[in-house]
């Protein structure tokens, strides 16, 4: 058997660059109702904190459509869509914990629902962190006023900032491959605001564009923003395969390794008794 604690850095990377990582099967559906930093199988701390991160930004969503609606205005923006994937995202995943707190055996290999979730899951934390780098390095300057607005703070900081966190407290792997889920969703945002321009469709102060720099009058900006906001989504891929690999070297100092719990040994065990 290869030791692993032998491979050079570099070995992981270059794993993930194989055809079998795009595949959405996982050999432990476990990990992706518990944290990697719990020591039973079950935890009541972890099925808490992944309810108050879900009621955190369904607060948010909920409170900023009722203050910023605009007619509908409020679904036009990449922020809101990724602000709406954070709280669908964390909700999700507090359905599945509950779940697996009442049934450690509910979810069996390839389950559908568990698949959802882990794309959703990459989807959303690549997506906030750039949310949060675009509007901060481009967009903040054309809007100074709302800078400190504790909205834009939530979705604009606030958002990023969990997403990240709870990276490093899941214990389900990320895959440098997944970039193309969150490369579909900016794409579709991108031939949004396409559609969007042309039904003259405007912003909430009546400009023909949802963001200047997707401005479609000026074809040569929004053509660069463009490219610039797909090449952003696969290097904070990476960084989110850099904070899953960074987690697995925190998890060995701290002396642990990832092993699979007693109900899923148990269930693997019955459903290999099945096939027989």
């Amino acid at each position: 058997m290869r030791d692993k604690s032998q491979e050079p850095c570099c070995l992981p990377l270059k794993e993930e660059f194989q055809r079998s990582k795009f595949s959405l099967f996982h050999d432990d559906p476990g990990s992706f109702c518990r944290s990697q930093w719990q020591k039973s199988d079950r935890n009541i701390i972890w099925l808490l904190y992944r309810w108050i991160l879900a009621a955190f930004f369904a607060g948010g969503v909920i409170g900023s459509m009722v203050d910023s609606f605009n007619d509908g205005r409020w679904f036009i923006y990449l922020t809101d869509w990724g602000f709406s994937l954070c709280f669908y995202c964390c909700t999700y995943g507090a359905i599945v914990a509950t779940i697996y707190f009442i049934k450690p055996s509910y979810f069996g290999l390839g389950n559908r629902a568990l698949k959802i979730y882990w794309i959703s899951h990459y989807t959303t934390s690549v997506l906030s962190m750039l949310v949060s780098l675009v509007f901060w390095a481009a967009l903040s300057t054309t809007m100074p006023e709302e800078v400190g607005d504790l909205y834009n703070l939530w979705s604009h900081a606030f958002n990023s900032v969990c997403m990240i966190f709870d990276c490093f407290m899941v214990a389900f792997p990320a895959r440098i491959a997944f970039f193309i889920y969150p490369i579909a969703v900016v794409i579709v945002f991108l031939v949004h605001s396409l559609i969007y321009y042309f039904a003259g469709g405007t912003d909430i102060e009546g400009n023909r564009f949802i963001y200047y720099a997707l401005d479609w009058a000026r074809p040569g900006l929004a053509i660069g923003f463009v490219c610039a906001s797909l090449a952003l989504v696969c290097i904070f891929s990476f960084v989110a395969f850099g904070i899953y690999r960074l987690r697995i070297s925190m998890l060995k100092c701290c002396g642990k390794t990832q092993e699979d719990p007693p109900a899923i040994l148990e269930f693997s065990k019955e459903s290999s008794a099945r096939r027989v």
